[in-house]
């Protein structure tokens, strides 16, 4: 996804070409036409406008633009390869852009989930955050894909909001190729369409939304590794478009997740919403996060670095067998409630898996399969030491 200059709004926005080229535009100008006045009467402009443009006042807006280049052939890509600065007429703007503004990369992704998820689109673009590494890294972004320098995005530090505040240049971009304008938890917005076509784009979507949204709960003697975010949604919406997407995301590069609802509420105003959370769980699912992202926050970024380090299952087989051990010893058998108590797990299943695992491995054997007792649930397999 690419933008060009000319695909902006063309009577609020201003380009300045280096002086070299306006200078060959002008010359060429006063070579095809003999006068100021046939100048403006093929441009349809005021002879005023012509004059200051043969004074080398060479800020023009973009629709001048569009008939200079009509008037003398020149291709609208040429123009743009000779833009030093682009913004509204009174605005910072951006000096040096990187024209035509390229999306399709890991940054574009990370900055357009950056403001769907901490930001918001009125009479600027503003992305609002307390992490300072995290608003760093989302002006880092911004540079890459607009080009600009250290004046371009503005820092604001206040007691009640720490906040980045976007030239309104950046603004009509967004508006071109995202729907992310006003309450997204109302205007219910899609995530742009080119994102969900490619897996690196995916991840960077996916390693801001972390950053900016995501809880992960690491809590090793539970065996509790997850990741989870949660999107806010009105309950009279048809269809949860950022759910939607994210989920078509999140299958397309192969990670388990589930979905629920974490649960509807009602705003200040009295509008009923409800809150869908995508949890990010199991073994595999997380190496191949910790494999293909790095999360923009750092403290997050190693947190996930530490979860993948506990996986190593060569430090549970010895302190499993230990406790099933202890556990024979006591009791002279072993169930799967029994590990599961004693082990502090969440479900059943990871006990049940590690007993079969030592029953192939030949350390226990069934002395007795699952059975239902008459006017009682189902009993467990009972194991014992070979």
């Amino acid at each position: 996804m690419k933008v060009h200059f000319y695909e902006l709004p063309q009577k609020s926005n201003y380009v300045i070409l280096d002086n070299m080229y306006w200078s060959e535009i002008i010359a060429k100008l006063k070579v095809k036409y003999v006068s100021i006045a046939e100048t403006a009467r093929q441009m349809k402009v005021s002879e005023n406008t012509i004059s200051r443009f043969f004074k080398k006042k060479n800020k023009i807006r973009i629709d001048y633009c569009m008939r200079f280049s009509k008037l003398l052939d020149i291709r609208l890509k040429e123009f743009q390869k000779h833009i030093i600065w682009i913004g509204a007429n009174n605005s910072q703007g951006i000096i040096n852009p990187k024209l035509p503004f390229n999306f399709k990369c890991r940054e574009g992704a990370r900055f357009l989930a950056a403001i769907c998820n901490e930001g918001w689109i009125s009479d600027g673009v503003y992305y609002s955050n307390s992490e300072e590494d995290l608003r760093n890294s989302v002006k880092r972004d911004c540079l890459y894909v607009f080009g600009g320098d250290e004046k371009t995005v503005k820092i604001w530090i206040k007691p009640e909001d720490q906040y980045l505040a976007f030239p309104s240049i950046i603004r009509d971009v967004l508006i071109e190729i995202t729907e992310f304008k006003g309450i997204k938890s109302e205007n219910n917005p899609p995530i742009p369409s080119f994102i969900l076509k490619e897996e690196e784009l995916i991840y960077g979507w996916i390693e801001q939304t972390i950053a900016d949204e995501g809880h992960m709960n690491y809590i090793i003697d539970k065996y509790r590794r997850e990741i989870v975010w949660r999107r806010s949604f009105e309950t009279s919406l048809k269809e949860y478009k950022l759910n939607r997407d994210e989920i078509k995301m999140i299958e397309k590069i192969g990670l388990f997740y589930t979905l629920h609802n974490a649960g509807e509420y009602l705003t200040k105003k009295g509008k009923k919403k409800i809150r869908k959370q995508i949890r990010i769980v199991k073994r595999d699912t997380m190496i191949k996060l910790r494999r293909n992202i790095k999360i923009p926050l750092k403290r997050k970024d190693i947190l996930l670095t530490e979860m993948i380090k506990s996986y190593e299952r060569y430090k549970e087989v010895p302190r499993i067998l230990s406790q099933i051990k202890e556990i024979c010893s006591k009791k002279g058998k072993i169930t799967s409630l029994d590990l599961r108590k004693s082990m502090n797990y969440k479900t059943t299943n990871t006990a049940i898996k590690w007993l079969k695992y030592f029953s192939k491995k030949r350390v226990l054997k069934v002395y007795k399969k699952s059975y239902y007792e008459k006017g009682s649930y189902r009993k467990p397999t009972i194991y014992v030491l070979t």
